[in-house]
């Protein structure tokens, strides 16, 4: 249910009256057009306290479909874009507006920049693209006269702008990948880029938003005490936790949405996984070159 200023109150809305659409001119009875949709404004809508109800509500996305969407998510992976593919798509939240939210707190709350790769990620733990990227800067710094430091400002700054779009490139990677590992059950590539969504939904909100933070502020308070947990967040373990997470959900997804068996979902989520670390590669080498070109 939606949060909200106003109190349940009885519907005194009157159903039988013959109205005019504002929109088709269409004549119809009730609340919303039967030929376009267009809804009856009524008096109360054109308050100051029903516009802070309607912010109250789009800051929030605690309304009944982000929760039904979010149930789905996280216990029943995969569910969600199997329903929205069968055409069960009113209860829930759109998969592309729920990727957006997820990103927003992502955003908001970052602790990792697993998508938003600073200079320092791109220029000394990237392997063989790290060592281009330092002879790119040279030359760039060179070239416009300016420090190394005011490049990786300006670069950082440019580049988390550019992430918060490019990040779908991601989901475009997985779901090429996921009609290539899942061909033989003949969905359309739309179903696929749904199911890419709903991963990255699950991966970014749940790992690196939740479960994240979660540990940063678990780290903070056993340090009142005198413990230092930072490991909890170091690489290796913080992977070795979004792997375990990752994999239950691709196993899990390649079950609900393609109807796999366990002896096939396995394997399949296992490849899906090894290609979604590759594409993550391919999206920061993107995001480097893009970022360059365009500061």
């Amino acid at each position: 249910m939606a949060l909200t200023l106003f109190k349940k109150k009885v519907d005194e809305f009157d159903y039988e009256s013959l109205r005019t659409c504002k929109t088709c001119e269409s004549e119809f009875k009730g609340r919303y057009c039967n030929k376009c949709g267009e809804k009856v404004t009524e008096r109360y809508e054109r308050s100051i306290l029903h516009f802070l109800d309607n912010l109250l509500n789009a800051f929030t996305f605690l309304d009944g479909k982000f929760i039904k969407s979010l149930k789905l998510l996280v216990l029943r992976p995969g569910q969600l874009s199997k329903n929205i593919s069968d055409g069960r798509q009113v209860p829930y939240m759109k998969m592309i507006s729920l990727f957006f939210v997820t990103n927003f707190f992502y955003f908001f709350f970052p602790v990792f920049d697993s998508y938003n790769s600073t200079f320092k990620t791109q220029a000394y733990l990237l392997g063989a693209h790290s060592e281009q990227v330092r002879v790119i800067s040279d030359n760039y710094t060179a070239e416009h006269k300016i420090s190394i430091q005011d490049f990786e400002e300006t670069y950082n700054n440019h580049s988390t702008n550019l992430s918060k779009i490019l990040i779908i490139m991601l989901v475009i990677m997985f779901s090429v990948s996921s009609l290539l590992v899942n061909y033989s059950k003949g969905k359309f590539y739309i179903d696929h880029l749904l199911f890419g969504l709903e991963l990255y939904s699950f991966h970014i909100l749940i790992n690196l938003v939740m479960l994240a933070n979660v540990l940063l502020y678990l780290i903070k308070l056993v340090a009142h005490w005198g413990w230092n947990w930072q490991i909890l967040l170091s690489d290796n373990l913080f992977s070795l936790l979004a792997l375990i997470t990752l994999f239950y959900w691709l196993v899990k997804a390649e079950k609900n949405f393609f109807q796999q068996k366990w002896y096939w979902a396995i394997p399949k989520a296992v490849l899906l996984y090894f290609l979604m670390i590759e594409s993550v590669y391919v999206y920061r080498v993107a995001l480097f070159y893009i970022t360059v070109q365009t500061m």
